[in-house]
């Protein structure tokens, strides 16, 4: 078992000068951002100073709780271009009365104008977290002239950053061919806890966790469910099509899904330990899934629980390694439904799954992904 500790951190801590403090931006409501979560959590135990801004909306669950601080900024507007603009405004005068940080942090492009601006102003460092490609979300593949602004803001501020973090390593090779810059690869994983027998879990139980959104394979697993009468399917997660989604249920009467609605960490990890097999489906139309790597395909590998994934590059790269997930080429309904009844037939390959999936957990863990934070502040 490979397990790195926080006394691994403070001693990298007390080898080199960190930063002392940082500012980080989001554009959501700071209450299911595991990563972020995760990222100052670390930080904070590590001894630096780190604040989060997200932004609050109506119906926002409380937001998550560590070693750092935390700010929601209230907005006028909650989605499109109007929305953007007004959080640029409104991170860039928040932070510009604050005692100075060490380093601005950007999470994504849609904070990268003001935290670039504040780096510039105070004359401090910039850090830049790329999640995403994010002129190529399914959103704006048939929007050019948005694309092409949040390409230029990319272009512009990109060059400036002293830190660049990203999730998988394609999409640190995308990034640092495009804009010639060094990507860190700090991956999703879970903190480690030790596996408990899995004792409730329902088998058929069929979980999807995350956001209800385009390109996210939703309305294909409830085609396929109808052709699984004997499973269930839970859909844990609010977003853009949840509406639609209960409504197609509803008007094609499936009755074996379950819609939860947002839901806590907490909440996540008690319908992951009942869970049978998670579905981590995603459109390959759009190079951002294309070259995703889910927090969900960990979060299911750490509850022991095998998945459904795609055959994209970073899911077949980890589990040419580990074998703990089935790969699919499409997103057919019969070929979602005959991956699942093949594991419901297969008992033996199903166990295989899940303990390989426990053996991946106690390599891919927070606690050995966060070590590269502190290596690279202090490069």
């Amino acid at each position: 078992m490979i397990i790195a500790g926080k006394a691994d951190l403070c001693l990298i801590h007390m080898e080199k000068t960190l930063p002392k403090k940082i500012y980080f931006a989001v554009t959501n409501d700071l209450s299911m951002d595991q990563r972020m979560h995760r990222i100052c959590s670390s930080l904070g135990e590590a001894g630096l100073a780190v604040t989060i801004v997200g932004r609050v909306q109506k119906g926002s669950l409380p937001a998550l709780v560590g070693k750092y601080q935390t700010h929601r900024l209230q907005c006028f507007f909650n989605r499109g271009p109007l929305f953007y603009a007004e959080m640029q405004c409104r991170l860039f005068f928040f932070f510009l009365f604050k005692k100075k940080p060490d380093v601005y942090g950007a999470v994504d492009t849609d904070t990268l104008a003001a935290m670039w601006l504040l780096s510039k102003v105070k004359s401090k460092l910039l850090l830049y977290d790329a999640h995403e490609i994010f002129d190529q979300v399914p959103e704006l593949l048939k929007k050019p002239w948005v694309r092409k602004i949040w390409r230029t803001i990319e272009r512009i501020c990109l060059p400036s950053a002293k830190y660049c973090w990203t999730v998988n390593q394609s999409l640190a090779d995308y990034f640092s061919k495009v804009y010639a810059k060094k990507f860190t690869v700090i991956r999703n994983v879970p903190e480690f806890f030790q596996s408990q027998p899995r004792e409730k879990v329902e088998k058929g139980l069929i979980l999807y966790q995350g956001k209800v959104n385009k390109g996210r394979g939703i309305e294909q697993a409830l085609d396929a469910i109808k052709l699984l009468p004997h499973c269930r399917l839970v859909v844990a997660g609010g977003g853009d099509l949840l509406k639609a989604m209960r409504q197609k249920a509803k008007k094609e009467g499936i009755e074996n899904v379950i819609f939860t609605g947002p839901q806590s960490p907490d909440q996540l990890k008690e319908w992951t330990a009942k869970a049978w097999i998670g579905l981590n489906l995603l459109e390959s139309e759009s190079a951002n899934y294309y070259y995703s790597l889910a927090n969900k395909f960990f979060d299911y590998m750490a509850h022991g629980v095998p998945s459904l994934s795609m055959d994209f590059p970073e899911y077949r790269r980890i589990n040419e390694e580990f074998f703990f997930s089935v790969l699919i080429a499409d997103l057919q309904p019969g070929v979602i439904a005959q991956s699942i009844k093949n594991l419901l037939d297969d008992e033996l390959l199903y166990q295989q799954l899940s303990q390989n999936a426990t053996t991946a957990f106690s390599h891919l863990n927070w606690q050995n992904e966060s070590r590269k934070l502190l290596e690279d502040l202090n490069s």
